[in-house]
């Protein structure tokens, strides 16, 4: 929770002036002549004079009897102005004297614990504000939305997310318009406690409620990842797609890398091709090896070449090359596959040149150029990797040269 938001929720008996709440109790009154001085406090306060007020509570507190009613009022003015004055460690500080002296009435004594566990979690004093909060809920039944909503934070700062869940979901279930705030809170718990399936109702309530908010449709797929229901998350993914909520690039690639998880390559495919072709999608070779992958894996063939050709084109070096060449091999298409591998050779970087020596010297070979199969298998001979099929090759070639 924000701090501004948590400040908000200072209950106003801490804020306004203490004299009407002290002298109207029943159980106990302050002195009339502190009650006189309290009033010109008040009227300090009323005009923003804090600085003034200050000064005569400060000196109001070397008049009062040590451990009595009068000295837990001026100790909770004092908290008051320094509120007001946003130095709330201060605040916290004077309060906690003012409680600790346990004078004042019951329902005042109640309202000064629930203001100090405020200032305690909005002056970052996690465990302190539990140590009042929790106290004061178990003493005061009725439901209380807001102190569920700060101990739940205050939990959540100590990271104790099984003690701040219970707090976040009765103060969920005890309102009739709960605060967007509060939900993500409690989403966020379940993130925590990876109680994914709890998550999926919430998310959907969610966006239900909010159909255009784009973090939700986001926020439930990655929940269906995390479940390994790739099939929901895809779906959920390719809706808030169509609904145009997903249409920046990295949405898209996102979609289509989705897609090709959940073993719908053709689906991948179709929409990476359709967004490259509307010029949503930059035409970078990462980009066209992706459709070009996609439509291999969805075997469309052809596609998957002119996805590649165009990626080798791009590309500073000859990997793709290679890959193309590859594929030409295995469609028998030798010519394409030679001049591909060539293209690859000429560009370089590759990290496999030997490999790429024996496809071209196969290529050679199929097409009954023996010389250039076997310079190419000579060349596949002084990589390691490849040193043993290209002695094969050039003693099958040899042999058949001499039976020739």
């Amino acid at each position: 929770m924000k701090r501004t938001h948590i400040l908000s929720l200072l209950v106003v008996s801490l804020l306004t002036g203490p004299i009407a709440a002290a002298a109207d109790t029943k159980q106990a009154t302050i002195s009339p002549a502190l009650y006189q001085k309290i009033q010109s406090t008040d009227r300090l306060i009323a005009d923003k004079a804090y600085g003034k007020a200050e000064q005569q509570l400060l000196a109001m507190l070397g008049e009062v009897n040590a451990g009595s009613l009068d000295q837990a009022v001026v100790l909770r003015s004092l908290a008051s102005v320094y509120a007001l004055k946003e130095q709330y460690a201060k605040a916290a500080e004077w309060l906690s004297k003012a409680v600790a002296l346990n004078t004042l009435p019951d329902k005042q004594q109640q309202d000064a614990l629930l203001n100090l566990g405020q200032l305690y979690l909005a002056t970052e004093q996690y465990a302190k504000a539990v140590s009042i909060l929790k106290p004061w809920l178990a003493k005061n039944p009725v439901p209380d939305v807001q102190t569920h909503v700060l101990l739940a934070n205050a939990y959540t700062q100590l990271k104790q997310y099984r003690n701040a869940l219970p707090h976040i979901t009765k103060a969920i279930q005890s309102t009739a318009k709960p605060e967007d705030s509060w939900y993500q809170l409690q989403l966020a718990l379940f993130y925590e406690l990876k109680d994914y399936q709890s998550a999926i109702p919430l998310l959907r309530k969610l966006m239900a409620a909010n159909p255009t908010k784009k973090d939700y449709w986001t926020q439930l797929a990655s929940v269906y990842q995390q479940l390994n229901q790739y099939t929901q998350a895809v779906t959920i993914k390719h809706l808030a797609y169509k609904k145009g909520l997903f249409n920046s690039e990295q949405d898209i690639l996102d979609l289509v890398n989705l897609f090709l998880y959940a073993g719908s390559p053709y689906k991948a495919a179709s929409l990476l091709q359709s967004e490259l072709n509307a010029k949503k999608i930059g035409s970078t070779v990462k980009n066209w090896e992706l459709l070009a992958n996609a439509w291999r894996q969805a075997r469309e063939l052809d596609k998957a070449v002119k996805a590649l050709e165009t990626a080798s084109k791009l590309d500073d070096k000859g990997s793709l090359y290679q890959q193309l060449g590859q594929i030409y091999y295995e469609q028998e298409n030798w010519k394409a596959a030679i001049a591909a591998i060539n293209n690859a050779l000429a560009k370089g970087g590759l990290k496999q040149p030997g490999q790429a020596y024996m496809i071209l010297g196969m290529s050679y070979y199929e097409s009954n150029n023996t010389e250039q199969a076997r310079q190419s298998f000579a060349r596949a001979k002084s990589f390691p990797n490849n040193r043993k099929n290209a002695e094969q090759w050039l003693s099958f070639l040899s042999k058949a040269n001499e039976t020739s």
